[in-house]
């Protein structure tokens, strides 16, 4: 753990709130480039024009996106909201940002598999 000495006084930056952080500045972005990779290719295209060509598995592959979407989310800011101080964010971030990081690998895996 490193210390910043700032105004306030001495505060601790654990490298689980830092991954906590990057990953949560980088869910939508790559979210963003997933839905730009799919909606670039022409069967896609197809499917919202025409309706013809859509794959079956989007209808389940969507949904999953949207959620752990969503869920990630809600895994990095609670991540981020825990005090230092408290006894169980020791235990506790650590299950939350690997939980964040799985469901931010999950996001874009299925867009992309839903294209």
């Amino acid at each position: 753990m490193t210390t910043e000495n700032t105004a306030a006084g001495s505060r601790k930056r654990s490298g689980w709130r830092v991954a906590a952080a990057t990953a949560l500045a980088l869910l939508l972005p790559v979210t963003v480039l997933a839905w730009i990779c799919v909606l670039a290719t022409p069967e896609y295209g197809r499917c919202l024009t025409y309706g013809e060509q859509c794959d079956p598995a989007s209808d389940v592959l969507l949904p999953i996106a949207w959620w752990s979407f969503w869920a990630s989310g809600a895994a990095g800011v609670a991540a981020l909201l825990l005090r230092s101080t408290w006894t169980v964010t020791a235990r506790i971030r650590p299950a939350l940002v690997l939980g964040q990081m799985a469901l931010a690998i999950a996001t874009p895996a299925a867009v992309i598999a839903s294209g």
